[in-house]
């Protein structure tokens, strides 16, 4: 049988299709193999046509096809042990994710997914991280929008900072147009599951009593409540972006003696209306996901219990061409050579832009990551974040190959 480069498992998915489009456009130029898996022949057949028809190639014969079932564990060691590297879009990862792993542990190849699940990733990082290491792969969850603009626009800020950076703040703005936004189920499903799921993510850092990270500069802290921001509403962004951003900083200070920067995640709306709506949705929700026959209402009736938001069927194709984002990351710190006590002298400011966030974006993230550690190899092994194991300026560069940009908009002296 055929081995290759890279696996898509899960590819006739809503989101794994936009990453076999993805592979369809890039995969040649670096001259990778892929292959599609999934449980369905006929729709792995009729994904790859529709797809290539949408992308004008016509000729995908070199495109793998593997049978492949989360089920069935033999199935998933199999399609494993053909892959040099596993892209995972079969979620929610609460439900599915762990057999995928086992399966990539016993074949010794690596792991990317797309997941934003806290406790997913936290677990996978307790039980596997050891494994991992000795096997010499890399388990690299959050390689989507959730948390690849967050955590490596963090780390392009570090690595473009004249010195030591020791906070930094990040704001994201979704833009939507005319047709709305929808949040597909599955994610709905993982949105649900972490907010109920908060006690037991409590209790795993609990048990695991890891040592603080240590702070550098002066004292940090998050905000909270409603405020804001270049005339903006602005509340704490609830996903898993800063538990990613943090685990990377402990990473990096452990492994590479780099001093982390303390973070905040913010959400930015570019309206008082999308802010009242996000609030009136907030005030449903939160009512509901701390109870048991709350949550059954909501995954019963999404699309009633989000106001629309939630769609079974996924966001539309005008929906998906009128959205982008844009992450604002500002950091402060101390130029090279001061001590890093007192007031900060310098500040960055860095901003990322791109196409929708949560299929477009998303399948450039997880794809070009894919091609990085590939090509230019993973900087460790074991359970790790996307910051810590891509090399962040090979990665940027494809990102910014693929529509996706990475500019420091300020970089200035502070008056202290």
């Amino acid at each position: 049988m055929e081995n290759f480069d890279i696996v898509v498992f899960g590819g006739t998915g809503y989101t794994g299709e936009h990453v076999v489009r993805e592979l369809f456009l890039t995969a040649a130029a670096g001259d990778f193999s892929w292959a599609i898996a999934g449980r369905s022949l006929q729709k792995l057949r009729q994904t790859l046509q529709n797809v290539s028809k949408d992308v004008a190639i016509d000729d995908y014969s070199e495109v793998g096809i593997i049978i492949a079932d989360v089920h069935d564990i033999n199935s998933i060691e199999s399609m494993c042990n053909r892959a040099k590297l596993i892209i995972n879009c079969v979620g929610p990862y609460f439900l599915w994710g762990r057999p995928v792993i086992e399966g990539c542990l016993a074949a010794k190849c690596h792991y990317l997914d797309i997941s934003g699940e806290p406790l997913f990733m936290e677990q996978m990082e307790v039980d596997y991280h050891k494994k991992a290491e000795e096997a010499g792969i890399v388990i690299v969850s959050a390689c989507g929008f959730d948390s690849i603009p967050a955590d490596i626009g963090v780390r392009y800020a570090q690595l473009h900072f004249p010195g030591t950076l020791t906070s930094i703040e990040s704001y994201l703005k979704v833009s939507i147009g005319k047709n709305g936004f929808s949040i597909h189920f599955p994610t709905f499903q993982c949105i649900v599951n972490g907010f109920s799921s908060r006690s037991s993510l409590l209790k795993l850092r609990k048990d695991r009593n890891l040592p603080k990270v240590q702070k550098f500069g002066p004292d940090w802290r998050l905000k909270t409540g409603v405020w804001k921001e270049e005339g903006l509403f602005c509340v704490p962004f609830a996903g898993s972006d800063r538990s990613v951003i943090c685990r990377t900083q402990r990473a990096i200070h452990e492994n590479f003696n780099i001093k982390p920067a303390q973070s905040g995640v913010y959400m930015m709306f570019q309206s008082t209306s999308q802010f009242l709506y996000l609030c009136l949705f907030g005030i449903i929700f939160i009512s509901l996901v701390h109870f048991n026959f709350g949550r059954k209402l909501l995954l019963k009736y999404p699309k009633l219990f989000t106001l629309g938001l939630v769609s079974k069927d996924g966001a539309t194709p005008e929906q998906i061409s009128q959205s982008s984002f844009c992450f604002i990351h500002k950091g402060l710190g101390y130029s090279t050579g001061l001590p890093l006590e007192g007031e900060p002298d310098k500040k960055i400011e860095v901003e990322i832009t791109g196409p929708d966030p949560g299929y477009v974006s998303c399948s450039r993230f997880v794809t070009q990551a894919a091609y990085s550690i590939l090509t230019k190899g993973p900087q460790l092994h074991g359970v790790l974040t996307p910051g810590t194991v891509l090399d962040v300026k090979d990665y940027v560069d494809r990102l910014k190959e693929r529509g996706i940009t990475f500019t420091t908009t300020k970089l200035e002296n502070l008056k202290v």
